[in-house]
């Protein structure tokens, strides 16, 4: 009892941290398909020994200049030769952003570590640190300033007083995470909540010589749940906060996921599920689960005043997951008498 006061104590901390917050940086509709962008805690933290991942998001294509962003990660568990089962994931990410009429974008890579350490057969409680370089560029070529419209006309060949000391700017961000999980094994239930900090170190980026121009902290509040309630279905449920600065992003899902085969190593299952972007947009989004495969498909209806640009239409993203798994030797080991 007094264990599972601890856990929700820890749960309603997440959820309070959740709904208080309020930012957004670079984001994915299918967050709980993107667990290292969430938090480096999560590093090691799949079902499997080694995954692989990748997500396409265009958004806002409707209108003249879309923003597209891809990211791709790996990520690997590490058991230690300690009793307790505790163990470390590794993992590495990209993640390339572009936007808007000068084609401002991020080019981010990064490197995360975290520390499994198991309270129970069911439960662990994870940290992780998260070392991360990139760069931020534009083509201010590509804009229109208030100088260069004369006679009540525009003309691009006209010289603009806006000067730019540089077109691209590098950074190094450092970042931390927790995360708490519970999965039995004679269950598919899973739970983890968790609380990741992005740009612990503030770096500067700045295109223009007025000083420094520091990247505010990110805060990612998350919870991901699995419960299986019937022998071929389960329900999820997924929240995300995010704080950044002055700006917030709270988005949660919701689906169905039925299992049309459970038989070992034909494994099948499609998740049917809706959510929305708190003041943004209202998500659709399917998940096709095959063995250690996982695809995933999400559409955003825009509900900002935004559409009045995008006539609701906010845009694709596509996911892809897949699961390595190292056979295990048996946890008891019988010798068979040798007659």
């Amino acid at each position: 009892m007094a264990r599972i006061q601890h856990v929700s104590a820890f749960f309603s901390l997440l959820l309070a941290c959740a709904f208080a917050a309020q930012g957004q940086d670079v984001h994915f509709s299918q967050f709980h398909n993107t667990p290292l962008m969430l938090n480096p805690a999560l590093a090691g933290s799949s079902d499997g020994d080694s995954r692989f991942g990748a997500s396409y998001r265009n958004q806002w294509a409707s209108v003249p200049v879309p923003y597209e962003t891809l990211s791709a990660a790996f990520d690997q568990k590490l058991f230690l030769p300690v009793p307790g089962g505790s163990w470390l994931g590794l993992g590495g990410s990209m993640l390339h952003d572009q936007a808007g009429d000068g084609k401002l974008s991020w080019l981010q890579l990064s490197l995360s570590g975290a520390f499994h350490l198991s309270l129970s057969e069911a439960q662990s409680l994870s940290l992780g640190v998260q070392a991360r370089a990139g760069q931020r560029a534009l083509e201010p070529g590509q804009f229109s300033f208030g100088d260069q419209f004369t006679d009540n006309a525009f003309d691009p060949n006209t010289p603009s007083a806006e000067v730019f000391a540089s077109q691209s700017a590098g950074f190094f961000s450092l970042g931390a995470g927790l995360n708490w999980a519970y999965s039995p094994e004679e269950s598919r239930t899973r739970t983890s909540a968790g609380l990741g900090l992005s740009h612990l170190n503030k770096p500067s980026i700045n295109f223009l010589d007025d000083g420094e121009l520091p990247v505010p902290m990110l805060l990612n509040a998350h919870f991901l749940g699995l419960a299986q309630f019937a022998p071929q279905m389960d329900f999820a449920f997924n929240v995300l906060a995010q704080k950044q600065g002055p700006y917030v992003e709270v988005l949660s899902n919701v689906g169905l996921r039925c299992h049309l085969s459970v038989q070992k190593g034909k494994e099948l299952a499609i998740q049917l599920g809706g959510g929305y972007r708190f003041d943004d947009a209202a998500i659709a989004y399917a998940d096709v689960f095959f063995r250690d495969w996982q695809l995933g498909f999400s559409y955003d209806f825009n509900t900002s005043p935004f559409l009045a640009a995008t006539n609701r239409r906010g845009g694709p993203e596509l996911s892809v997951q897949y699961l390595i798994r190292q056979v295990k030797p048996p946890k008891v080991f019988k010798a068979c008498p040798i007659f």
